[in-house]
């Protein structure tokens, strides 16, 4: 049998289409490292103020870039539904980062100190913590969902 036109496009474009949810995959892990080390970095060096404003900004960096991948990786509609709710629910996690860097941001300008209190990470460690708490659940759930829907499509192949 020929294949039409159709059918080669369609395939490109889901081959495109895993390459760029490949990508994002990977700069979203990126972001996730660095705002792990944004966050690691003031407890080392609780002292330093320079320190808490470079890693400040690596905190912000990493949620946005893990916020810009999920959401890229999250579009289209080649997947199931369960599935792209799923990819929507590791978004929320990047939001919670997001909401995390402003308010370091917002508390650090608030509160006039030369040192690094614990009292202005309060909502940033909180709002990470949800985060991260949101990213494991999804993630978890996500790879549950794409191996049941794996092995339904086998199970399909075999008829």
């Amino acid at each position: 049998m020929k294949e039409n036109k159709s059918d080669k496009s369609a395939d490109m474009a889901g081959a495109k289409r895993v390459r760029l949810r490949r990508v994002m995959e990977a700069l979203a892990t990126f972001g996730l490292i660095l705002v792990a080390a944004g966050l690691a970095a003031p407890f080392v060096s609780a002292g330093s103020v320079v320190m808490a404003v470079l890693f400040k900004w690596v905190f912000a960096a990493g949620a946005l870039l893990f916020t810009a991948a999920r959401v890229a990786g999250s579009l289209g509609r080649d997947e199931s539904m369960r599935v792209r709710r799923l990819r929507r629910m590791e978004t929320w996690a990047g939001f919670a980062f997001c909401i995390a860097a402003f308010f370091w941001f917002y508390n650090t300008s608030r509160i006039d100190s030369d040192v690094l209190t614990f009292r202005m990470l309060n909502e940033t460690i909180l709002f990470t913590l949800a985060g991260a708490f949101i990213q494991i659940i999804s993630s978890w759930m996500l790879s549950s969902a794409l191996s049941k829907e794996a092995r339904g499509s086998k199970a399909q192949g075999k008829k």
